[in-house]
């Protein structure tokens, strides 16, 4: 059925889908703005303004994809960018930005200390717009904002960022523009840290992802490379594992990765497309430890050591005066085996 002909049977489009924008009202959330999203076919997600516009519980096909940490949903002012304190309000979530001038362990670079992973995750973003219409036979929810991590005398960098879903569409869509306002230039490391998690995450959970070359992130990741291909299952004494991988793309540098789970016959998983461009790398982070049982797969422009061995390594990316860069990342979620086998065979051509 087209869609404009489905409301001849809704007395308002809430029926199925929409967005619902609201303030959280307790303990370290308090005070946190946030949209949950609808898409009205089995996909719900949680877009948090004040972290940064980055999305928190998300839910597809009554399946719980993300890890959500001890923490919670934490406020802006609850953060401490020394050391490893970002971990104090590390939330989860599907998607957890990490940047913008530093990403990986924390360091000194220029006399200057910066913590684990960067500010951006914690700043609250400037809405711009929180709208949802018809675009022909498109049901279209979006929401759109800026961040500003910026510091008299200092980095002036701006992140425009929109997320966007349509009815029915079991898909996300997120742009981000990310701008060096200031007359210097400017340090620019990105990380897309998408953190899945019980139940979707479990040692049936499978990976598809286009490897051209992968290095452990340390040496004991380097002495365990077979265990980048399955999820343990939890342990108390559980060990870290990293990896980096260099991928395949196609003419134009487009790529991604799929990651299923198909125990008892079902095929739920999600495909992750972007560019190379930009995202040169994709990061793999797997802790299965108890309680903690988390595995993050994260399109990025840097090794995740920090800013002072990524620009000893030579590949720190600058942002010059005015310059502007695009990430976009194309979410697609599939729940049955005819759906898996196309996004797997996309990849599989490149």
């Amino acid at each position: 059925m087209p869609h404009r002909e489905m409301m001849d049977y809704l007395g308002d489009i809430s029926q199925i889908g929409g967005m619902k924008r609201y303030q959280m009202l307790e303990g370290k959330a308090k005070g946190v703005e946030a949209v949950d999203v609808d898409d009205g076919h089995g996909l719900r997600f949680t877009i948090l303004i004040d972290r940064g516009m980055d999305l928190g519980k998300l839910v597809y096909r009554d399946w719980g994809f993300t890890f959500q940490a001890a923490a919670g949903v934490t406020a802006p002012q609850y953060y401490n960018e020394r050391g490893e304190e970002w971990l104090q309000s590390f939330g989860g979530g599907f998607l957890t930005t990490c940047g913008l001038t530093q990403a990986g362990d924390p360091c000194v670079f220029k006399g200057q200390p910066y913590g684990l992973h960067g500010q951006v995750s914690n700043l609250p973003a400037r809405l711009e717009r929180c709208e949802s219409d018809w675009q022909g036979e498109d049901y279209v929810m979006e929401v759109a904002g800026r961040v500003f991590q910026t510091r008299h005398q200092g980095v002036q960098l701006s992140v425009r960022r929109s997320v966007r879903t349509v009815l029915l569409s079991g898909r996300i869509q997120i742009e981000d523009r990310i701008r060096n306002q200031s007359s210097d230039r400017s340090p620019l490391m990105l990380l897309y840290h998408m953190n899945f998690g019980y139940p979707f995450l479990n040692p049936d959970t499978r990976m598809y992802i286009p490897v051209r070359h992968t290095q452990g992130w340390d040496e004991f990741s380097e002495q365990h490379m077979e265990q980048q291909k399955k999820m343990p299952a939890p342990s108390a004494r559980a060990a870290h594992y990293t990896y980096l991988h260099e991928l395949r793309a196609d003419s134009e540098g487009n790529t991604g990765y799929l990651i299923w789970n198909e125990k008892d016959g079902q095929y739920i998983g999600v495909q992750v497309r972007y560019n190379q461009a930009n995202l040169p790398y994709l990061g793999q982070w797997m802790y299965p430890k108890k309680r903690d049982y988390i595995m993050a797969l994260e399109p990025c422009n840097n090794h995740i050591k920090g800013i002072a061995p990524e620009e000893k390594y030579g590949t720190l990316r600058w942002l010059e005066p005015q310059e502007e860069v695009t990430c976009r990342l194309d979410i697609r979620f599939f729940s049955t085996r005819e759906e898996w086998k196309k996004r797997k065979a996309e990849l599989e051509t490149l």
